[in-house]
């Protein structure tokens, strides 16, 4: 009996070691089907994906870089028109050919002294004579470079067999946002002539880059501006019936005048 009870034991030990192992690699192989979170990859995106993503990054680095680099130098990009037309101090838009054939000049205004007012204006020789101006709203390409030239009259004999316009050069080449210039009548005159009191002067204010001897530089460009002025010379400091040089009636005292001088 106690033999075959033995017997019995160990069979149903083996037959239980065996549920046992036929158990444990069902787990096992139901464990190896499903992926583990280090198995999973992600899909790799596709060229279009890629393509937008980085050229998105790329075009927005790319403006970054260049508001950057703007903004330290101080300078904003713009145009070949308006580099040309700009010179610091203003943006101009760009132009087609349409415009060239069929936008209209631009024009000087004279602003000081006033033009409208006084067309034929007289400085005083010896002075300095501030000149004020502005463009018109066709000015569209206002100058990058601004000159002043004057001319004698016509009648004066050194310059009759003037070759030019002008006889003499005011300033040359000023900054294009300049609008006002002070003209020194002593120092800056045609070199070995004095000024002299007469009528007939002529003053040129056009762009640096067409010169003068053009009257047409294009749409949008300033045509040369010219207007007449007269040059005088001051007698002030001249005595005049006895009035002493430097006689100012508004501080001298008063004179009583005698009744015995009546």
């Amino acid at each position: 009996m106690s033999s075959r009870f033995i017997l019995w034991r160990t069979a149903l030990l083996a037959i239980a070691l065996f549920e046992l192992f036929l158990y444990a690699y069902a787990q096992e192989q139901s464990q190896s089907l499903i992926p583990s979170d280090s198995n999973i990859s992600s899909p790799a995106p596709s060229a279009t994906q890629d393509t937008s993503r980085d050229g998105t990054s790329d075009s927005n680095s790319d403006e970054q870089d260049l508001a950057t680099t703007g903004d330290s130098a101080g300078f904003n990009t713009v145009s070949e028109e308006q580099t040309l037309a700009d010179d610091n101090y203003s943006v101009t838009e760009s132009f087609d050919a349409s415009y060239e054939e069929t936008g209209l000049p631009g024009a000087v205004s004279l602003n000081t002294p006033n033009y409208m007012a006084i067309p034929t204006p007289m400085f005083e020789i010896g002075s300095n004579v501030v000149l004020g101006w502005s463009y018109s709203n066709d000015t569209l390409r206002p100058p990058a470079k601004v000159s002043i030239c004057g001319r004698y009259p016509s009648d004066f004999a050194a310059f009759q067999a003037r070759t030019g316009p002008c006889d003499w050069v005011v300033a040359s080449n000023l900054s294009g946002g300049t609008r006002n210039y002070t003209w020194d009548t002593v120092t800056q005159g045609a070199p070995g002539y004095s000024l002299y009191a007469d009528t007939g002067y002529m003053m040129y204010i056009y762009d640096g880059d067409f010169g003068i001897g053009n009257p047409n530089p294009g749409a949008g460009r300033i045509t040369p501006f010219a207007f007449t002025f007269s040059m005088y010379n001051s007698q002030y400091g001249n005595t005049n019936q006895g009035v002493p040089v430097g006689y100012n009636p508004s501080i001298a005292s008063v004179n009583r005048i005698s009744l015995w001088t009546l």
